[in-house]
């Protein structure tokens, strides 16, 4: 099914921020990164929800909770703190959306946000350098930086988006730590994010659902 904006129902979508909006991810669980284009995931039974349910000076609050259902509140341990609700900002001003922590630090386990980085997100179409998404992984090598492009008519579920932004931030991987690969959009919202180590090509990602 091809989305078009009107009819995105009420999911999030950057570019229109409304309480009441609400979107779906379901967790996977990669391997083998360092091979390009590997198929080499599994989708398990964990779904996250974010919700925008109120609003203020600040921005438009956000709320992350895994379903009733889902496994890691019963006997996997796939999501780090499975029981707990996870709150913060996002913030837009139309040209980029950025994530703002209510407390003294921002806790996310849906965005896999670096530790050199901002939180946030380009809305403009990144249209220097196409990217295409093989299988959990990207068309790019494996490297210590940060990349930003598009991705065009990409398919994900039964659902087919027609540009997408990609940003890739690798920065933490000369520190041991993982990389991260966010495909979005302004009139989407967050379409998919992974995290990953480079070592052992082992990692988890999220994908929007129908």
């Amino acid at each position: 099914m091809t989305i078009e904006t009107e009819d995105f129902g009420t999911r999030l979508q950057f570019d229109q921020l409304e309480v009441g909006q609400m979107s779906k991810y379901v967790f996977f669980i990669g391997e083998n990164y360092d091979q390009q284009g590997t198929n080499s995931y599994t989708y398990v039974t964990d779904t996250m929800v974010l919700e925008v349910f109120d609003k203020d000076e600040i921005g438009f609050l956000v709320r992350e909770y895994l379903t009733p259902g889902s496994a890691s509140l019963h006997t996997a341990s796939n999501v780090a703190f499975a029981d707990a609700t996870v709150v913060y900002y996002l913030q837009t001003d139309g040209n980029e959306i950025k994530l703002v922590s209510k407390e003294e630090r921002l806790m996310t386990r849906l965005f896999q946000v670096s530790s050199t980085s901002d939180a946030s997100y380009d809305l403009a179409e990144l249209d220097m350098l196409e990217i295409k998404i093989n299988g959990w992984t990207t068309s790019q090598p494996l490297y210590d930086g940060v990349l930003e492009g598009y991705t065009k008519n990409y398919r994900q579920l039964n659902l087919e988006f027609d540009d997408l932004n990609v940003l890739i931030d690798n920065r933490d991987v000369m520190l041991g730590g993982p990389g991260n690969t966010h495909v979005y959009s302004e009139k989407y919202g967050l379409v998919r994010a992974t995290s990953y180590n480079a070592s052992t090509g082992k990692g988890f990602g999220w994908d929007l659902l129908p």
